[in-house]
């Protein structure tokens, strides 16, 4: 009878170790993830980030969460695996960032007046980088207007994307 009750205690520990496995999966693939954000750096504390239409200033980093503020002064922690296993946009990891807003004018309208007063006004803009240039091409054609993408180039570590941008529009 001994070997019975062996194999029933086997038989046990095997279902728990199975059960905890299990339990324990998300868990485990966070701390992995977790491990490779903070070896990879693909974000660091201060950055603006986007995932999967979600966005935020990181605050935290953690070995199983994420914690970021949203521009709603809101806290969103995620799970790391999360932030892993889909394609982020770290908005303010290069010196430079384009700010593109689409104008829209008549089909009568001078494109060329037009042009002008987007890169003027675009230029007066505190800090808008000179080098590149303001630009507005033509990049659309609608059923009722010309679209003009004002485009200007900021320092996103110096400068707001959102308040040069209100200003642009």
């Amino acid at each position: 009878g001994f070997g019975i009750v062996l194999a029933a205690f086997a038989t046990l520990a095997g279902a728990l170790a199975l059960a905890v496995g299990f339990a324990a999966q998300d868990l485990i693939a966070n701390f992995v993830a977790g491990v490779f954000i903070i070896q990879d750096e693909p974000f660091e504390v201060g950055d603006w980030i986007e995932w999967n239409d979600n966005g935020g200033v990181v605050r935290e980093i953690q070995l199983r969460v994420t914690k970021l503020d949203t521009f709603d002064n809101e806290l969103v922690t995620v799970p790391n695996s999360d932030l892993a296993g889909s394609a982020v946009v770290n908005n303010v990891a290069n010196e430079r960032r384009r700010v593109s807003v689409g104008f829209g004018i008549g089909y009568d309208d001078d494109i060329e007046q037009a042009r002008e007063a987007i890169v003027d006004e675009g230029a007066r803009i505190d800090g808008v980088l000179d080098d590149p240039e303001p630009s507005a091409p033509v990049t659309e054609l609608g059923d009722s207007a010309v679209v003009l993408s004002g485009r200007l180039w900021i320092d996103p570590n110096e400068h707001g994307y959102g308040s040069v941008r209100a200003q642009f529009v």
